[in-house]
């Protein structure tokens, strides 16, 4: 489900279990690996997680929700900031005279997720239609892989325009 989301928001407050906090770190932690933005929220009076002491996190006041929905806009900000970056960085990579087309489709798919927008659909079909040009019978593992994952990409992100 991480995988499927544009970024990642992890809660911490003085309620949250002992027991939550390895889930929630775990979480956290498989989010940064694949590359999703985090957004960390934690109540005033709770104690941050040890390896989260120098992380910059928006901190909830009961007292002041208006400082807490200004900081939570801010960082939806930032994250529509990182779809910009995307998706210059995807136009670099269809303009590359030798696409890599995994990584186009990496960067189409961040931006989708970080936007719904259809033009990244488009741009993972370019990586497609560039990789059928390569004979579709050839026995290239890596090739077949990222045409089936393009392939189930553009399927599900048009289903799901559709709703």
């Amino acid at each position: 489900m991480i995988r499927g989301t544009g970024f990642a928001v992890a809660v911490f407050s003085e309620e949250t279990r002992q027991t939550a906090l390895a889930n929630i770190a775990l979480e956290l932690g498989f989010a940064a690996m694949v590359g999703k933005p985090l957004v960390i929220v934690k109540s005033r009076n709770a104690t941050a997680p040890s390896d989260l002491t120098r992380t910059d996190w928006i901190e909830y006041d009961p007292k002041d929700p208006k400082a807490f929905e200004d900081n939570m806009k801010k960082a939806i900000e930032q994250v529509e900031n990182l779809a910009e970056f995307e998706n210059d960085k995807l136009e670099v990579a269809l303009d590359a005279r030798r696409m890599d087309c995994a990584v186009v489709f990496e960067r189409a798919r961040k931006a989708f997720l970080l936007t719904a927008k259809g033009i990244y659909i488009e741009r993972a079909e370019a990586a497609l239609e560039r990789l059928r040009g390569v004979r579709e019978g050839e026995d290239i593992d890596d090739l077949n892989r990222v045409r089936e994952e393009i392939g189930m990409f553009v399927w599900q992100a048009r289903n799901f325009l559709e709703r």
